[in-house]
């Protein structure tokens, strides 16, 4: 046992068990593993995206906590660009914003909606929060034309979608890992 003062200290706040870290760290893993892997898929837009990274942050968020999904959906955003190299760049930002109001609808909606709303309608609602998200920032950063809101309709569609087969799939993961008696926390 190494004595309390040479015990490093990490920067996570103490109350949060190491397991629970662990798991966060997996999460995150696996987040920006589904995160690069979207960003080889043939798609129209930079920032139209699956979306199957935020399973991970659903299934933080389920199984850990809304302080612990934030976290995963930030740390996920952050290694997977300085990964991709677009780390402090445009799409680095578009996807911070939209992961931003993604994560704070999961959240919101998880915690007030828990009865009408299934992770799979947490998913959908999030996709629409990112897509709006998305939008706003192309507008106030690089297309100052109300025209850039006429795209809404194809990113509500492409986010319809995506917020359903995250949704279904994070639902999927998380009721195998409670039956399985997995404790992520």
């Amino acid at each position: 046992m190494i004595p309390p003062s040479n015990r490093m200290t990490r920067p996570f706040p103490h109350n949060i068990p190491d397991r629970a870290i662990l798991s966060m760290a997996i999460l995150v893993a696996l987040g920006v593993l589904l995160h690069r892997v979207e960003a080889t898929l043939p798609i129209p837009s930079p920032w139209i995206k699956p979306g199957f990274a935020n399973i991970m942050t659903l299934i933080a968020l389920v199984l850990l906590g809304p302080g612990e999904a934030l976290i995963v959906a930030v740390l996920r955003v952050l290694l997977g660009s300085m990964i991709g190299g677009t780390f402090l760049g445009p799409t680095f930002f578009l996807s911070l914003a939209g992961t931003l109001a993604a994560t704070g609808t999961m959240i919101f909606v998880y915690r007030k909606g828990k009865g009408p709303f299934g992770l799979i309608g947490v998913s959908l609602l999030a996709a629409y929060a990112h897509g709006l998200a998305v939008t706003s920032c192309v507008y106030l950063l690089f297309v100052r034309q109300d025209s850039i809101f006429h795209l809404l309709p194809v990113l509500f569609t492409v986010a319809l979608v995506s917020g359903l087969m995250t949704g279904a799939l994070a639902q999927n993961l998380v009721f195998r890992l409670k039956n399985k008696g997995t404790a992520l926390s």
